[in-house]
């Protein structure tokens, strides 16, 4: 026996790897920031709070209640990963995240359904008692989250389209590679102001995505506006 370990032992076992040209960590699934996992964990916590609400007697606001504690736990979740990263853990988990992203869609698709949901909320609420202002407050706090959301989202975009792309697309002006929170410098600047600031899309397929970004944030921009004269409107009648 122990002739046997000593031409089997551990100096002459060679660890089978698990994947090819990858250590076993590498060879688990892809780090993502945007992934199923957060988005259907906070999509839970944003059902349990819908239903204390409803519970709480306050059924008018459920859905407004559980959509901002879902769109404002996912972007915390999302910020509080990415924005620490410099450069370089931005350039490997922009990445390792891939081109395309389904939740991306998904994520976009929640909020713009989010502002039906808003308006329908305060079509039903129209009048200025307690729950009607509630209801308002409510309306311009899910807009402003799912506004933020949405800028969230393209700045993960951004940030896979210039590193996928050969590290480019983008002209920051300086000479360090960029980092998340300059592509959410990007993001957010074009969800104010429906224009790129002082940075450069200098790629089509950047463009196109600062295009459509720059057309979804006029439609939050809109109902922002709209909702806050219901706002005032409805504080006005009920004082």
């Amino acid at each position: 026996m122990g002739r046997l370990w000593a031409l089997v032992g551990p100096s002459r076992v060679r660890p089978v790897s698990v994947a090819r040209g990858r250590t076993a960590e590498e060879a688990g699934p892809r780090p993502t920031i945007l992934s199923w996992r957060r988005l259907l964990i906070c999509l839970g916590g944003g059902l349990l709070a819908a239903g204390l609400t409803t519970v709480a007697g306050v059924p008018e606001i459920s859905v407004l209640v559980g959509w901002a504690v879902a769109a404002g736990g996912l972007m915390l979740w999302v910020w509080r990963i990415s924005w620490p990263r410099d450069s370089e853990g931005t350039k490997r988990l922009a990445e390792e995240e891939g081109r395309t992203r389904v939740t991306d869609t998904a994520v976009l698709g929640a909020a713009v359904v989010s502002l039906a949901a808003v308006v329908e909320a305060l079509v039903r609420s129209g009048s200025g008692d307690a729950v009607g202002v509630a209801t308002v407050v409510l309306g311009v706090l899910v807009v402003i989250l799912s506004w933020a959301l949405v800028n969230t989202v393209f700045a993960l975009k951004y940030a896979r389209l210039y590193y996928s792309g050969g590290d480019g697309g983008i002209e920051f002006g300086q000479q360090e590679p960029p980092t998340y929170s300059d592509f959410a410098y990007v993001a957010f600047s074009v969800g104010m102001s429906f224009a790129v600031p002082d940075t450069s899309l200098q790629a089509t397929s950047i463009r196109k995505v600062g295009l459509g970004h720059a057309l979804l944030s006029y439609l939050f921009g809109t109902v922002v506006i709209a909702v806050a004269v219901n706002l005032v409107t409805n504080l006005g009648q009920s004082s």
